[in-house]
């Protein structure tokens, strides 16, 4: 058994804990140092536990929290080489650039496979974890959804995809043209009708939970996600999977995976 935990996804800060009785390590930190650590408490997690961070991608939404919590608690955090060579280049954030797509890596009791995707950074990687055949599938930033993508969410217990848009409010919204192309673009995010697509191919009979995140506050509404993923699996499906919408400004529940 272990539990996961949303910290947070939004534009302003991205965070998942997963832990178990032994280990317990964050897939991204967006929030600041001292915001990690509150948000950690409010899940009943210590800081000081914590084994490592690793890294989807270089955007700053996703690693404001590290170089601190590396200085302070000595925490390893892991890149691929191109992450490490940006990260590196522009803020002189040190990390190791263990993680390879594809590759599984080895968390204490998890193995954690990054998975490439498509978004515009150096490189940006969505994750699975698992342990003792249980599974969670996630990815926060990505424009598109490949079939090599959609093969990496199947027979999971649990989802964390990203639902960042509702294409009509972002293209009568304020954003300049420029930001509209690229949120839209293959290299962008998500939209709702995007996200709902996907899910509805790879929610089985295992998926007991679905968060959907990086919620976009100007172009999006938390029910508008939620209610489009929800009608659309249920009417091509007939399964009803708990839907919740990840939020920038407070924790998710924790879900355990047995």
């Amino acid at each position: 058994m272990f539990q996961f935990c949303v910290l947070g996804s939004g534009s302003s800060g991205n965070s998942v804990a997963f832990w178990d009785s032994e280990n317990l390590f964050l897939i991204d930190a967006g929030f600041s140092c001292k915001e990690t650590v509150r948000r950690l408490g409010q899940a009943g997690l210590d800081v000081e536990n914590l084994d490592a961070i690793l890294i989807s991608h270089e955007h700053v939404d996703h690693v404001s929290g590290v170089r601190v919590l590396q200085k302070r608690f000595g925490t390893r955090a892991l890149s691929t080489e191109p992450v490490h060579r940006w990260l590196d280049a522009k803020f002189g954030m040190s990390t190791e650039p263990e993680l390879v797509p594809s590759i599984p890596e080895h968390v204490g009791n998890f193995t954690v496979t990054p998975f490439e995707v498509c978004h515009d950074a150096s490189q940006t990687v969505g994750f699975t974890v698992c342990k003792k055949g249980s599974k969670v599938s996630l990815a926060t930033d990505l424009g598109h959804v490949t079939p090599g993508v959609r093969a990496r969410f199947m027979d999971s217990d649990a989802i964390i995809i990203e639902s960042n848009h509702d294409v009509q409010m972002l293209k009568e919204g304020p954003y300049p043209a420029f930001l509209k192309k690229r949120i839209l673009g293959r290299q962008g995010h998500l939209s709702n009708a995007q996200s709902a697509e996907m899910l509805v191919s790879v929610v089985g009979e295992k998926t007991i939970h679905i968060a959907l995140a990086h919620l976009s506050q100007e172009n999006n509404k938390p029910e508008i996600a939620q209610e489009e993923s929800e009608i659309i699996i249920r009417a091509s499906t007939g399964r009803k999977p708990k839907i919740v919408p990840a939020s920038q400004s407070y924790i998710g529940n924790i879900i355990k995976i047995r």
